[in-house]
């Protein structure tokens, strides 16, 4: 599972449900920051660290797009506030384009994969940017 656009969690079934981009959906147990938490530990930091990387170069505080690494690298972008049970995780370096209808997002994966959320477009138009923006300063380090 390395390839995932979205992470989310089902609060009815009491599981992750994580979709790859060419549509493979998993089922795990337990919440997706268990999992996020897990990835970036198998990356070499911590969630926490993670969070707190891209919170001081960035300056952001709410929803700060988690980097767990690797290659291609995985950055994730949260919908709402972590802790909350509705947040939708969505891979920030596979959205094509990020658009409105009727107050939702359209959020277009490279893969032709197109999901509607009921979340603000201009404001997760700007998290993507600025995910892509902290990939680029990571990418300038090494």
């Amino acid at each position: 599972m390395k390839d995932l656009l979205i992470l989310y969690y089902d609060s009815q079934n009491r599981c992750t449900i994580a979709i790859e981009a060419d549509g493979t959906i998993h089922t795990l147990p337990e919440k997706p920051v268990k999992w996020l938490r897990r990835w970036c530990v198998e990356a070499g930091s911590s969630l926490e660290g993670r969070l707190e990387g891209y919170r001081k170069k960035m300056g952001i505080v709410q929803k700060p797009a988690l980097y767990i690494g690797g290659y291609p690298p995985l950055i994730f972008i949260p919908t709402v506030s972590m802790e909350r049970d509705d947040c939708l995780y969505l891979r920030a370096d596979r959205i094509h384009k990020i658009t409105s209808v009727d107050g939702m997002a359209v959020v277009c994966f490279d893969t032709g994969v197109v999901y509607r959320l009921p979340v603000c477009a201009r404001s997760l138009r700007q998290q993507r940017n600025r995910s892509l923006q902290y990939l680029e300063m990571l990418s300038g380090l090494r």
